[in-house]
């Protein structure tokens, strides 16, 4: 009886959105944490961004770029269908919510003294994984999980490349963060999460396997995690249409953002 009820709880709204708002909340925590702290950066001395040199730009554009990877992470959560299938073992589901929670993490470790090149690579890994990312959404939809979970099977995409797109550049976004921390616990933050990342890939094939007849086909013909050629990207871009049209948006929306970012900064706190 008690199995029953509980597994009736589990399948509720209730329980799916109990879920899905710890994990907002903690994102955004962690992104209004390090927005305040930067607006305090500024306000201290203003007179650094209103005559910004090339190293205060591209540090800000980097601390930028950080926010919009930690903004996608908060709100995925709450978009997405509920799942037909589930890992039912608790080893799964506190490795997946652990991971999840090391990026925001991240963003509230100490910076590293200002280095121009690192936040020019962390600006690039930023910038990349916020565009990658989104893209990838845009495929998936809303059968984005958290827990080891089965919606629907997608193989369209970036998904046509990899079985794991969106966990690849969530891995890129944290090296973003970490290249402008630069620290022992960063360095050991990345390890973590990568070894977490491949078991939650594992666990959810599990889970898919189970669920979906059709995966096995699929994950016998996609590549895990690293592409089995690099220019299969570019070929993607070239032969999927939606996919091109959708890069443009989501390129075109992005440094949209960071060249805005540039020009309001100067003036607002001139």
């Amino acid at each position: 009886m008690s199995d029953t009820l509980f597994h009736r709880i589990e399948q509720s709204r209730f329980y799916d959105w109990t879920m899905r708002l710890p994990i907002v909340l903690y994102s955004f925590y962690a992104l209004v944490h390090d927005v305040i702290s930067f607006s305090a950066q500024v306000a201290q001395d203003p007179a650094m961004w209103a005559h910004a040199d090339a190293g205060v730009i591209i540090a800000t554009l980097a601390r930028v770029s950080q926010w919009m990877f930690v903004a996608l992470l908060a709100v995925l959560p709450l978009f997405r269908h509920r799942p037909i299938a589930k890992s039912t073992a608790l080893l799964p589901r506190f490795a997946a919510l652990v991971t999840v929670c090391i990026p925001p993490f991240c963003v509230l470790l100490d910076r590293a003294p200002p280095n121009l090149w690192c936040n020019l690579l962390a600006t690039v890994a930023g910038v990349s994984a916020s565009i990658l990312g989104v893209l990838t959404l845009s495929f998936l939809g809303r059968s984005f999980s958290v827990m080891p979970e089965a919606r629907r099977l997608v193989t369209t995409g970036p998904y046509s490349i990899v079985r794991h797109p969106l966990y690849l550049f969530e891995l890129l976004g944290v090296v973003g963060i970490l290249l402008q921390v630069r620290s022992l616990p960063g360095v050991m933050l990345l390890a973590l999460i990568v070894a977490l990342q491949i078991a939650r890939a594992r666990w959810e094939e599990a889970v898919l396997d189970r669920a979906i007849p059709e995966f096995a086909a699929y994950r016998q013909q996609v590549p895990f995690l690293i592409p089995r050629d690099a220019r299969s990207s570019f070929a993607l871009l070239r032969e999927d249409p939606m996919a091109r049209r959708r890069s443009a948006v989501v390129m075109s929306s992005v440094f949209g953002l960071l060249a805005l970012v540039v020009i309001a900064l100067p003036r607002l706190v001139g």
